[in-house]
């Protein structure tokens, strides 16, 4: 059975839940995504303002506790008006690199159309491991989107009826 662990760029796909005014369950996503494969990990990035609201600390305890998520969030850092995302990218390409190397999945799913990922995708290949890539079409990189196969690229546009709360 396929082994996929599934890295999904929260700030990323948050903004293409906003846009089509979506709140979506995460537990369905989840489900779509991983289909009859073998769930590894899943784990969701995102760029967090300190102090966490309770909101989102109870968010994210429900995503971990019922879910299975591991949630890796990074402190952003604030200047003047705008908080700006730290680390992100950074944390999330390790992560890819690093499970490919420990032979933890098959198939890297990443949750993301942000082209910044192109070199992390060319470097998974090249260790022989699948890559999957789930994007809104209006924010897919195009030079994400070359450096894989149309089969491996699926469009979260198309689930929005699947995935509302």
């Amino acid at each position: 059975m396929e082994r996929i662990v599934v890295f999904i760029d929260n700030s990323n796909i948050f903004k293409g839940f906003r846009k089509y005014d979506i709140k979506a369950d995460y537990e369905k996503l989840k489900k779509i995504i991983v289909g009859d494969r073998e769930l590894k990990k899943i784990c969701l990035y995102e760029g967090v303002v300190y102090p966490i609201s309770p909101e989102k600390k109870k968010w994210y305890e429900e995503l971990n506790n019922r879910s299975g998520y591991v949630i890796k969030a990074s402190f952003d850092k604030i200047t003047s008006s705008r908080a700006i995302e730290k680390k992100i990218d950074i944390n999330i390409a390790i992560d890819i690199v690093s499970f490919a190397y420990e032979d933890i999945y098959d198939t890297a799913v990443l949750v993301s159309g942000d082209g910044d990922f192109v070199p992390i995708v060319k470097k998974v290949k090249e260790l022989n491991k699948n890559v999957e890539i789930w994007a809104f079409r209006y924010s897919l990189a195009n030079a994400l989107r070359d450096t894989l196969e149309p089969i491996n690229i699926h469009y979260l546009d198309d689930t929005l009826s699947e995935i509302r709360m």
